[in-house]
Formats: structure tokens, C-alpha cells, sequence
């Protein structure tokens, strides 16, 4: 059999769209460093003597994606200390989901080498091969293999547990501040906006 609408367990699309772009921080500081010279058209960088300018493309992707890993960064940070009405679980198998960093670095690699704001063509291009590069994420089920979580030690594990008090068996992808191990400790699982959380019982 095959289904063709698998309903898994997902972020919302307005979350994945706020990680999505968190993750292209570090894209957006380096274009805008580029993107300051005397040559380009736009508004004034620094003092007067300088004679720099920066376009407002650079300025507003890097706002844009700063907002986002403002409000990413410690809204996950936040929801994996502790929650509210979380399910305590024993976890009885576990192993940390790894991604392939060059689906995430290659787009750095580009805007060192092969990208400015001078021409709409260029912003265009941008715009329109990170929309695909979304798409596939989001297809993929991959954006919480977000590599800026790893700067927050925040990790995606798979994990088999069993609820405390049941038998039944669970297998979920889940979130974690930290390193996640086989123990008898009890633990604590939410989900939230599609996505599971792991984190200390109070």
C-alpha cells in the first residue's frame, strides 16, 4: 500500500518557515558584510569619512532573519527546560539524528563566492533558490535538523519509550537541550506546534 498523504507529526508551516530562516543567519551576515562598499547604491554605513553605503535588500534579509533567530532561539530554548502538561516517559532506545551539513553550508559557500544585491536578477535568484531550498526541507521533514540548534545544544533524537504506568511502546523524533540516554530516570515529552519535546521532570 502506499499513501500519498502521510500524516506524520510535522512542525506548522509558520514554524518551519521561522527556523527555515533562522538557519540562513549566518547567509545574511555574510552578504551584508559584502554587500558594504563605496560603489554600492544605497543608504550610508558608518561615518561620513567612510564613504560606505549598504543596500536595503542586505539590511532587510539580515533584520529579517536576526528577528527570527531572536525569537527561535529562546522560544526552543524555553520549551525545553520544562512545560506544562507534559507526559512522563522511560526511554528505551535512543539515537541522535545527524543531517547533511552541506545541504545547509552550500548556500554559504555561494554568497562568498557568487552573489551580490547589484542587480534585481541577483536579489531575484536569491529569493527564488531559497524558496526551493524551503520546499525541500519542508518535503523532506528536515528543518529541525536546523544547524544553529547545535550552537544552542539542541539536538534531534529518535527515541522508543513507553509512558510511565503503560505498556505500549512509542517512537517519536524528538527535540533536547542536551544528550539524551537510555536510563531509568524518568523523563517528560510534549508536543508543541508539531514538534516533541524532551525535558527534565520538576
Amino acid at each position: 500500500m502506499i499513501n500519498h498523504k502521510p500524516k506524520e507529526t510535522a512542525p506548522s508551516v509558520w514554524v518551519e518557515v521561522f527556523i527555515f530562516v533562522s538557519s540562513y543567519y549566518p547567509l545574511f551576515l555574510i552578504l551584508l558584510i559584502r554587500d558594504i562598499s563605496e560603489k554600492t547604491n544605497g543608504i550610508k554605513f558608518g561615518f561620513d569619512s567612510w564613504e560606505l553605503k549598504v543596500s536595503l535588500w542586505a539590511l532587510a534579509l539580515f533584520f529579517l532573519s536576526s528577528v527570527a533567530s531572536l525569537i527561535v532561539g529562546p522560544l526552543m530554548r524555553r520549551l525545553l527546560i520544562h512545560q506544562q502538561g507534559g507526559t512522563p516517559i522511560k526511554i528505551q532506545e535512543v539515537s541522535q539524528i545527524r543531517g547533511d551539513m552541506l545541504n545547509y553550508t552550500l548556500p554559504f559557500l555561494i554568497g562568498l563566492f557568487a552573489f551580490d544585491y547589484k542587480s534585481i536578477q541577483s536579489i531575484l535568484s536569491l529569493l527564488i533558490f531559497l524558496v526551493f531550498i524551503f520546499a525541500f526541507v519542508h518535503k523532506e521533514k528536515i528543518s529541525l535538523l536546523n544547524p544553529m540548534f547545535l550552537l544552542m545544544g539542541i539536538r534531534l533524537y529518535n527515541i522508543k519509550y513507553k509512558e510511565v504506568g503503560r505498556s505500549p511502546i512509542h517512537i517519536e523524533n524528538a527535540l533536547c537541550l542536551g544528550k539524551v540516554e537510555v536510563s531509568n530516570q524518568t523523563v517528560e515529552i510534549k508536543e508543541t506546534t508539531g514538534i516533541h519535546f524532551i525535558f527534565p521532570c520538576k
